[in-house]
């Protein structure tokens, strides 16, 4: 087992090398993105996770950029994939998605210690349904 190291955050136990997800594309053709599904999961999950009070800004700013990876990795492909669906709504609104994603990108974490944290907590949500996204494939399950 191996651990990743985000500054002043515990490191994320690691129990394999990322993983190559193969994601059907708009063309109905397969691609094999570096995603590594396990550490966005941890992620999610340890900035989700329940505590009294709000981590030190400096936390909040390694999970930032940590998930900022993620959702820039993600909203693209979400993005591709959503015409698959042949669903306007869906469509919609996975690009209303990308679109909010890239707008708090853009605004940075905020200064402010309780603002900063709910900002990564809003992050790691987008992050969790983006990933959901990628993950769902037409007919799988329906």
């Amino acid at each position: 087992m191996t651990t990743t190291h985000i500054e002043g955050v515990s490191p994320l136990p690691r129990h394999a090398p990322a993983d190559r997800l193969a994601v059907a594309r708009a063309d109905d053709t397969t691609a094999a993105l570096p995603v590594d599904v396990a550490l966005i999961s941890e992620m999610v999950s340890q900035v989700l996770e329940h505590r009294s009070g709000s981590p030190e800004r400096s936390v909040c700013e390694g999970w930032h950029r940590w998930l900022g990876g993620h959702l820039a990795l993600l909203a693209p492909i979400a993005v591709e994939q959503a015409p698959r669906w042949d669903d306007p709504k869906r469509t919609s609104l996975v690009a209303g998605t990308a679109a909010a994603v890239a707008r708090s990108l853009a605004a940075g974490l905020p200064a402010d210690r309780e603002a900063a944290y709910v900002h990564v907590q809003e992050m790691a949500r987008e992050c969790r349904g983006l990933l959901g996204l990628v993950l769902d494939q037409p007919g799988a399950g329906r």
